[in-house]
């Protein structure tokens, strides 16, 4: 069975912990199946703007979007990724070789005419943005200045009501931590549910 067929199967069954997750064990990527489960029924619900990934890595997260999106409204997936070498705070090593990946990672998948992968970071093309945003997922620099760069890069786009995703928002050393906890504590968005490391806020109408 395709890819694309397990994930449009997964609101039907109602069974996010069987067929799903034996693909997704297939897929190469950090993202726990279980937040990509979130992730894809996240991106079933998105009916109005796009949906934006900062950080994609090798495409796991990007194709569970995508294939929420396909089974929901077909929202544009957009993966906001350079893939230039990197070396994050926790000593993992990232580069141009996870294009590659992620390429036929999307492909197998069947969804690559739903992703857009723009190699550029957030600084580069969120000022010239002009789209709204209905889902916003941020993966990228887990620094505190990277993920706070980020954020001011693409909240101002996302929609009133709409979700905006952090990963590994539990090590207090990493910025998703510090950023989700400056959120919370602000008057414009509210905590709306926790899975493993991922934390989904709300933008407040």
């Amino acid at each position: 069975m395709a890819v694309r067929d397990v994930f449009a199967g997964i609101l039907r069954k109602k069974d996010p912990h069987g067929a799903l997750r034996k693909t997704l064990r297939t897929l190469d990527g950090k993202l726990s199946d279980e937040e990509a489960v979130l992730l894809y029924e996240l991106a079933t619900r998105v009916r109005e703007g796009v949906i934006v990934e900062v950080g994609s890595y090798r495409g796991k997260s990007t194709i569970a979007l995508a294939l929420g999106s396909i089974a929901g409204a077909g929202a544009a997936v957009y993966a906001i990724e350079p893939h230039e070498s990197f070396t994050g705070p926790l000593g993992g090593e990232f580069g141009p070789q996870d294009r590659v990946v992620f390429f036929r990672q999307v492909l197998e998948a069947e969804c690559a005419e739903t992703v857009r992968l723009v190699n550029l970071s957030s600084e580069v093309l969120a000022p010239g943005w002009k789209t709204p945003v209905g889902l916003l997922w941020i993966d990228g620099d887990h620094g505190l200045e990277g993920t706070r760069r980020d954020a001011e890069c693409w909240l101002p786009h996302l929609l009133p009501g709409s979700l905006v995703a952090f990963h590994d928002t539990l090590d207090e050393t990493l910025g998703p931590h510090r950023v989700v906890g400056e959120l919370c504590d602000g008057k414009d968005y509210e905590l709306v549910r926790r899975l493993n490391t991922t934390a989904v806020l709300r933008k407040k109408a």
